[in-house]
């Protein structure tokens, strides 16, 4: 098999784009969301193709595509009561203020001090906070990790394509990629504090997640 870099992949998906192009209309729902889920298929039917085996690389991927018709059936519109979405403010309001004030991210147990609300509801008021502010507002400078390529806001500004992109990335990648936007259980950290968890230089998050971002656009893109 062919190296399975990022950009490899990314070119891989780009060239079964008319496959998938053809695949998504078979299935209801969100052309963008289906067209983000097929990529992340793709990537892993490449991943998984034998080439010693009696099946050409297109026909796995088309199996694989199958996947969309029980993706599809799930695809449903998040939405998020009003005071949901106002207590979500509210505790990003507190949980900023906390942070100015401790010169640290708040725990657990200060919000709940702060806030009076229980644990189970931060975490539901986190969740309501993904699925509806815009994700554009989500994203993070870190001046202290040195400068960002522009390319960074992207791993927030096209979720749709988020799947495809985490498929591609090594294990130390999809650390930086969750760790930066807070996904898949763990919490957002800045810059210097990935590069402690990681056991890296800030510089080297900062780069990564540059080029995490570069690969997000051109996932989007194709």
């Amino acid at each position: 098999m062919v190296d399975q870099s990022p950009e490899n992949m990314a070119g891989l998906v780009s060239a079964f784009m008319p496959t998938i192009n053809s695949e998504i209309q078979q299935y209801s729902g969100s052309k963008a969301l289906l067209r983000a889920r097929a990529k992340a298929y793709v990537i892993e039917a490449i991943r998984s193709y034998d080439p010693m085996g009696r099946t050409n690389l297109n026909t796995w991927v088309v199996t694989n595509l199958k996947q969309l018709s029980r993706y599809g059936k799930r695809l449903r519109p998040v939405r998020a009561s009003e005071n949901s979405i106002r207590n979500a403010a509210e505790l990003n309001r507190v949980s900023k203020e906390l942070e100015d004030q401790l010169g640290r991210k708040p725990t657990d147990e200060e919000l709940q001090d702060s806030t009076g609300w229980s644990k189970k509801t931060l975490e539901k008021l986190r969740a309501a906070s993904v699925a509806t502010v815009s994700s554009g507002a989500l994203a993070v400078r870190d001046v202290e990790a040195g400068p960002e390529d522009p390319s960074v806001a992207k791993m927030n500004s096209t979720p749709y394509a988020r799947d495809a992109t985490y498929m591609s990335l090594d294990d130390r990648d999809k650390d930086i990629f969750d760790y930066k936007l807070g996904m898949h259980g763990k919490e957002q950290l800045s810059g210097n504090e990935i590069a402690k968890r990681l056991g890296v230089t800030p510089a080297y998050v900062s780069q990564r997640a540059s080029r995490i971002g570069s690969i997000l656009a051109d996932m989007e893109a194709t």
